[in-house]
């Protein structure tokens, strides 16, 4: 018989305590792994023994797929809503939103609706489905409740039921444990404009879609997780079939698939790689929600992005335990300083209804360590955790520096350091700082190798 986690049960209960108190539409947050599918599919079940009717509601055809395999695999007998497939009578149905928002005149209105990945519900689809139906109970559940311009989800939901952190669900095995690499960012993200929250497509893809950064790409992936399934998050379809290329042209096989690629090839792809047959699956806002291959141990983050909603998705897709392969640990590398912008994918975070405040400051950076000799990204440590490397005095003095010298974090400049390093142009530009900064020589040779300045060795 199935058994729930005592986590699930958890929020489970915590939702009823919700809807008990007189409150009607509620989120469930929990963190990537934990379950979503399992606990919603369980609600659902409970719902229908009670004589009501279960609209769940997911946004992508895989997500149907891999809803419904759930869904059998727990003996629920359900429908779906979803081009090409008949209607039946059943209590439970899981619906495409887009194919449900042109049936609303023909569905059995639903008692309860389930919104997977409820992120996404303040889209027009969404909305006009929860006013058709305005008498219904509706759960969300999603691992940032928040939309990618850091916008709340309060005029949607009236409450969050909050579960585990990702720290705990590591700790017991519900997720793997990590490691995370930041190679210097090759690419010039000076200047990139943000429109609706997030970098504006074409001016990350000049910055990204070039054969030298990718070159790195290749190379970090053969040195870190060379043989290993690993999916790449690209900016656009011709960033990512120029990738996939150019791994296939390093003797790594690798294909290209996006929301657009024919329904029949994004499946074949999707299953060769499932069977390692495909290393390396390039895409475009397609692989970042609700996908499952267990046996995947890597992803290559080649999209800055200023959505910490994203970058979760992204970032933790490669850490679901793998029965075959108990001691996995996953690799991240992340190729466009995304961790700067966002955190470690276990780093403890506060989630609330208003979302991010409009009037703050300026945009967080997070304080981590880059490691000058593996690139590993870690917490402020005097020892990298990897590579056993020691920090300089100099360096543990000012833990966040080598991410200001290797890193441009954001679009908005906010220390006069960084500024400054940045803006060197030769050799006596980098003594002079390091003079008046107290650095080594080593120093100087380092930002000069980075940045590429000829004749980079001091006298």
């Amino acid at each position: 018989m199935f058994k729930l986690r005592p986590y699930q049960e958890l929020l489970i209960e915590g939702v009823r305590d919700e809807f008990r108190s007189g409150r009607r539409k509620t989120c469930i947050v929990a963190p990537c792994g934990a379950g979503k599918t399992v606990i919603m599919a369980w609600m659902a079940a409970q719902s229908a023994t009670r004589g009501q009717s279960v609209l769940f509601a997911v946004h992508r055809q895989e997500l149907i797929d891999q809803s419904s395999e759930t869904f059998t695999a727990m003996g629920i007998q359900h429908g779906i809503i979803a081009p090409g497939c008949s209607a039946t009578g059943d209590q439970i149905q899981i619906g495409s939103i887009f194919t449900v928002a042109r049936r609303l005149d023909r569905i059995n209105p639903p008692n309860v609706i389930i919104f997977d990945e409820s992120h996404h519900a303040k889209a027009n689809t969404w909305v006009k489905l929860m006013e058709a139906f305005p008498q219904a109970f509706v759960i969300g559940l999603t691992a940032t409740p928040a939309r990618t311009n850091g916008d709340g989800m309060g005029d949607i939901f009236e409450s969050l039921v909050l579960g585990p952190s990702v720290k705990q669900l590591i700790e017991w095995g519900n997720l793997t444990p990590y490691k995370y690499f930041a190679p210097p960012v090759k690419a010039n993200l000076d200047g990139l404009r943000v429109k609706y929250g997030d970098y504006i497509k074409s001016d990350i893809t000049l910055a990204m879609d070039r054969s030298e950064i990718i070159g790195d790409a290749i190379e970090q992936y053969k040195k870190l997780t060379d043989g290993k399934r690993a999916i790449a998050y690209c900016v656009s379809r011709a960033h990512s079939e120029h990738t996939a290329e150019m791994f296939r042209a390093a003797g790594i096989p690798a294909q290209h698939i996006d929301g657009e690629t024919e329904q029949g090839v994004r499946k074949a792809a999707i299953d060769q790689f499932r069977t390692g047959n495909i290393k390396v699956l390039c895409n475009v806002d397609l692989i970042s929600e609700g996908f499952d291959v267990p046996a995947m141990e890597a992803v290559l983050l080649l999209r800055p992005t200023q959505s910490l909603t994203l970058h979760i998705q992204q970032s933790m897709r490669p850490m679901r335990p793998d029965k075959d392969n108990p001691d996995k640990v996953a690799i991240i590398i992340d190729h466009v300083g995304n961790c700067y912008r966002h955190g470690l994918p276990d780093e403890d975070r506060s989630w609330s209804l208003e979302g991010k405040k409009k009037n703050s400051t300026g945009p967080r950076e997070v304080s981590l360590r880059q490691c000058p000799k593996c690139y590993a990204a870690h917490r402020p440590a005097p020892v990298c955790p990897l590579c056993g490397y020691q920090y300089a005095p100099t360096e543990r003095a000012e833990p966040d520096k080598r991410q200001g010298e290797l890193v441009k974090v954001d679009e908005i400049e906010r220390q006069r350091k960084k500024q400054e390093i940045r803006q060197a142009r030769n050799i006596t530009d980098l003594e002079e700082i390091a003079l008046r900064r107290g650095y080594k020589l080593g120093w100087i040779n380092k930002m000069a190798e980075l940045k590429r300045i000829p004749n980079g060795g001091t006298k």
